[in-house]
């Protein structure tokens, strides 16, 4: 009995001492649970103030990329305005240097087709001057023609009835040209001498018109 009350208080001890153990266990767990959950806490609050500071960075972020693509839209639309003025500008100036040259190739067209006018009437002219004057020349001609062949009708008519008046003069040749005193000059009665005969005759009548001849 004794021996086991002696062991008793033993195991007693013993117990007391692992549930001391124990309690300075569970104060140490505690203390760095505490420990770690204010490590976490701090952690947490620096995780916060870094979500918070990328979050603010975000929206600034986002802020300045919404700021630049308006601009970037305004000047996109200022530079398709200016665009468009500098095409309409550059037509306007095109369409004028095509009317100016359009105008300029008309007046020339003018000029070339008036210079072309004058020379033909001025070719028309000569031609008609010439053709005038040789139609002229021709009448001319032809009036003299036939003012020279009516003067040989003329004298040839005026020629025969003096050589039928002299009949003797057909049977003696001799006497004639005796009196005449020119033994070369022909009788009338030849065609040539008849035509020289009248042809006197008509010189002695009308001198001009053998001056003419």
């Amino acid at each position: 009995m004794q021996n086991s009350l002696r062991i008793k208080p033993a195991r007693m001890g013993q117990c007391c001492c692992k549930l001391y153990y124990c309690l300075q266990c569970l104060d140490k767990t505690n203390e760095s649970a505490l420990v770690r959950e204010k490590e976490l806490s701090v952690e947490l609050a620096n995780i916060r103030d870094e979500v918070a500071l990328n979050t603010a960075r975000c929206e600034k972020l986002q802020n300045e990329k919404e700021e630049l693509e308006r601009r970037f839209e305004e000047e996109v639309r200022k530079l398709r305005w200016q665009q468009q003025e500098e095409v309409r500008v550059l037509e306007q100036r095109l369409q004028a240097q095509y009317g100016a040259e359009m105008e300029r190739l008309q007046e020339e067209h003018r000029l070339q087709l008036a210079q072309a006018n004058c020379q033909h009437q001025e070719q028309v002219e000569d031609i008609t001057a010439t053709h005038e004057a040789a139609m002229l020349e021709i009448e001319n001609n032809h009036t003299v023609a036939v003012a020279i062949l009516q003067d040989e009708h003329d004298s040839k008519l005026q020629g025969k009835p003096k050589a039928t008046q002299c009949p003797q003069r057909h049977s003696r040749p001799e006497t004639l040209s005796l009196k005449t005193g020119s033994g070369n000059e022909e009788p009338p009665d030849s065609p040539t001498g008849e035509e020289d005969y009248g042809a006197r005759k008509t010189g002695e009548k009308n001198p001009g018109v053998a001056t003419a001849k």
